[in-house]
C-alpha cells in the first residue's frame, strides 16, 4: 500500500516536472490550475474569476489541466491570460493529486491549485454549499483561490 502510494506520487512528480518546464512556471509568473471534475458551475465560477485570482496573487498567466471536455473547448473565451488548456486523463489526475498530498506538508508549491470539491482538498469545503447562501462561486474564490478579499459585490459589477 505505501509503496503503490510512492509510486502514484513519483509519477504525480514527473508530471508536475513536465508541466513545470514546458510552461516555466517559477519564472514566468505561471499559476497551474487543475480542473478534474465535470462540474460546469464550479468550473465555470473558476474561469470567471481567474483573472481576479492572477491579479490577487500577482501571477501573469494561468495554465488550465483538466479531464473536462467543457473547460478544454469554452475557458479560451473567459480570458486573455490563459497561456494553454491541456486535456489530461483521469490517472494523471490521481498521480498529481498523489505527489500533491505527498508534499503538501512540505510546502509542494503555491502555484499549483486544485479546482475541486471532492476528493480530500474540497470534501468538506462542498458541506458549506447553500449554508447561509454560499454558492460554487465563493467556495472557488475563497476556499480554492483564497483570494481573501474576494466579495459578492464585486463578483456581480465585474
Amino acid at each position: 500500500m505505501i509503496i503503490k502510494a510512492m509510486v502514484h506520487a513519483f509519477l504525480g512528480r514527473r508530471r508536475w516536472l513536465k508541466v513545470k518546464r514546458k510552461y516555466d512556471v517559477d519564472k514566468n509568473g505561471i499559476y497551474v490550475v487543475m480542473m478534474p471534475d465535470a462540474d460546469h458551475e464550479l468550473n465555470e465560477a473558476a474561469l470567471r474569476n481567474i483573472d481576479r485570482f492572477l491579479d490577487y496573487r500577482k501571477g501573469n498567466k494561468a495554465v488550465i489541466l483538466t479531464t473536462d471536455e467543457w473547460v478544454v473547448s469554452n475557458s479560451r473565451g473567459f480570458s486573455d491570460r490563459i497561456e494553454a488548456v491541456e486535456r489530461i486523463s483521469e490517472r494523471d489526475y490521481k498521480y498529481s493529486c498523489s505527489y500533491y498530498y505527498y508534499y503538501y506538508y512540505f510546502g509542494f508549491s503555491e502555484r499549483f491549485i486544485i479546482m475541486s470539491l471532492q476528493g480530500v482538498h474540497g470534501e468538506r469545503l462542498a458541506l458549506a454549499e447553500n449554508v447561509n447562501g454560499i454558492l460554487k462561486e465563493d467556495l472557488a474564490c475563497i476556499g480554492l483561490y483564497v483570494i481573501r478579499s474576494w466579495s459578492k459585490a464585486e463578483a456581480c459589477s465585474v
